[in-house]
């Protein structure tokens, strides 16, 4: 009787065993397709940290920076100026100083008509970046500047 209990017991962990080891080879193939991989699933656009202006869309190229921004503060301000600073690159990349007046929940685009547009060296178009970029502006008599980092890739 003891002897059936056991073979019993063993078929039961064997069963087991199998399907354990295959779920651990299909969890393996699906890691190495990338299905568990977030930028997979996300958007290659990320643009993180800004409070006050929303960043809804950007565009980085060959010739420049677009930046597409709107108006989260509560109250008409006025975009004085815009400096972008791309990682791995040294220095100032990208400075509008022209003002951009933004009403209440309003949005506009700024062109890179600015100066000191720097790419890093060789140019790689389908290459992912990271830039820090500090919009600021001022709300009534006051001056604020809302920082936050754009990734993507250069189009």
């Amino acid at each position: 009787m003891a002897k059936r209990r056991a073979q019993g017991a063993l078929e039961y962990l064997i069963t087991y065993g199998w399907a354990i080891l295959i779920i651990v080879i299909i969890g393996g193939a699906l890691f190495a397709l990338g299905v568990f991989n977030p930028s997979t699933w996300g958007s290659n656009k990320r643009a993180t940290g800004f409070s006050s202006i929303q960043v809804s869309d950007w565009k980085i190229n060959s010739t420049g920076l677009n930046l597409v921004v709107a108006n989260k503060f509560g109250d008409t301000i006025n975009v004085t100026n815009v400096s972008v600073a791309l990682t791995g690159v040294s220095g100032l990349c990208w400075q509008n100083s022209s003002g951009s007046l933004l009403t209440s929940d309003g949005s506009a685009t700024l062109p890179s008509t600015g100066t000191n547009l720097c790419l890093p060296s060789p140019y790689a178009a389908g290459k992912t970046y990271s830039a820090t970029v500090q919009i600021y502006f001022t709300a009534g008599s006051l001056t604020h500047v809302d920082t936050g980092t754009l990734t993507s890739k250069y189009e």
